[in-house]
Parts: C-alpha cells; sequence; structure tokens
C-alpha cells in the first residue's frame, strides 16, 4: 500500500461536545507520532449545512486535492480512539469502519446488513446484534452499513460511485443508507474492524460497555436482528 495522505472530515449538524474534538485531535497526534501509519495532511469540518449536503461538500474537497489518498469520516458526537485510523488502514480495504453504540439503542452497535436486495427496495437493513470481536470482518455480502461515525475510504471509492454520493428521504433511507447501497451497486465491500470501538456522547457516552451488558442481561437480544458469522450470512 502507498503512503497514506489523508483527510479528516466532519459532517457536523450539532452541538460539538468536547470530548469529541478533544478525541479528534488525539487521533491527528497520534498519525504525525507514527508517521509510518500514514499522515492526515487536511481536515474541514461542516457547520449549519444538511447533513448530507455537507457530506457531499467534503468529498468533492477532498477530490479537487490530488495529494489525498483516503478521506476520513467523522461525527459531532463520536469519541474516537487514538488510533483508529491507523489500525483501519491496516484493513486495506476500500471502506473500513469501526464499531460505535447507538445512542438510544440500549447496546446496539450501528452496523447493518442488507438480507435482502433488489433494485425495486435497494434500501431496508436489517440490525446486527452480534459480530466477531477479534478481527476485522465483512458486513453482510449482500451489502452493509456501519453508519459515518468512524469510517476510512480509499479516493477510488468516489471515483466510482457516481454523484450525488449522499441523499436524504425521510421515508426510505439516511444518508449513510443511500451512500452504502450505491458502494454496494458499484461493487465495493464494506469492512469492519472491531478493536476501533468509539463512543457516541450526548449528556451520558454510549460504549462497548453498554453493548455487553445487553447481551448478558438480554438474553434475546441476539434473536432479533443479524449475526455476522452465523449460517444466515
Amino acid at each position: 500500500m502507498k503512503e497514506a495522505r489523508i483527510a479528516f472530515g466532519v459532517a457536523n449538524y450539532g452541538p460539538l461536545w468536547a470530548p469529541a474534538v478533544s478525541s479528534w485531535l488525539n487521533v491527528m497526534a497520534f498519525m504525525a507520532a507514527h508517521p509510518e501509519h500514514g499522515q492526515v495532511i487536511g481536515a474541514g469540518i461542516t457547520d449549519r449545512m444538511y447533513t448530507h449536503s455537507a457530506e457531499n461538500q467534503l468529498v468533492k474537497d477532498t477530490l479537487a486535492e490530488s495529494k489525498f489518498t483516503h478521506l476520513f469520516f467523522t461525527e459531532s458526537d463520536m469519541v474516537l480512539p487514538p488510533d483508529a485510523i491507523a489500525l483501519l488502514l491496516q484493513v486495506d480495504q476500500p471502506i473500513v469502519s469501526g464499531v460505535y453504540f447507538l445512542r438510544n439503542g440500549n447496546g446496539q452497535p450501528c452496523l447493518y446488513v442488507k438480507a435482502v436486495y433488489s433494485k425495486q427496495e435497494p434500501w431496508p437493513h436489517t440490525p446486527v446484534t452480534r459480530f466477531p470481536e477479534d478481527k476485522p470482518f465483512k458486513l453482510g455480502r449482500k451489502g452493509g452499513c456501519p453508519g459515518f461515525g468512524c469510517v476510512l475510504f480509499k479516493r477510488e471509492v468516489f471515483e466510482k460511485i457516481p454523484y450525488p454520493w449522499f441523499d436524504l428521504n425521510e421515508k426510505h433511507y439516511g444518508s449513510d443508507m443511500y451512500f452504502y447501497t450505491k458502494a454496494f451497486e458499484s461493487d465495493f465491500e464494506v469492512w469492519v474492524h472491531p478493536k476501533v470501538l468509539c463512543g457516541q456522547i450526548d449528556y451520558n457516552m454510549v460504549t462497548v460497555d453498554d453493548y455487553h451488558r445487553r447481551i448478558i442481561e438480554d438474553p434475546k437480544f441476539a434473536d432479533n436482528g443479524y449475526i455476522i458469522g452465523a449460517a444466515q450470512d
């Protein structure tokens, strides 16, 4: 893999939480201290834009600079581990995400797969309730969605997928499911590194501890969603 030169992008849609911003700076500091992994050589954050418009603009700005090989996305409520980008780079896939857990999901990871895909109804996804925690894995054979909280894209992804990369429709999809459906249609796989564990913050922070607690306290939790690596996958 040639040297990674990364743009760090934040599609901001609400307040900026100090622990989140502090964690982003720690990610950049880690990369600066360990240049053997690659370099973060640019950063951008949007303000007062619809989410999908902000995401499209960040991609346009990245593609306008030939020096960037990757675009990293996070969101204004994400608390990242310092080595997030370094670990995602190790997977060396066009799209690779960390894992975070939904603020109002009682331990639900932000991981979804397409159990069924059709051109007529391309948007529906099924939540993942169990996933491998020891090594990177592909998110579904028919496509998957890990959100945009901690995801690294190679430049080629946006060069191949037609514009607009992101869109919204309140009845059918969010900008993430729209994008990942187009990624699947363009033959890109979505990978996840389960060692990149992020927090989602509001007035409280949700982490992998909430996920593990849910598994123990709610034995039927896994029965209500998709299990990565099971026979159904």
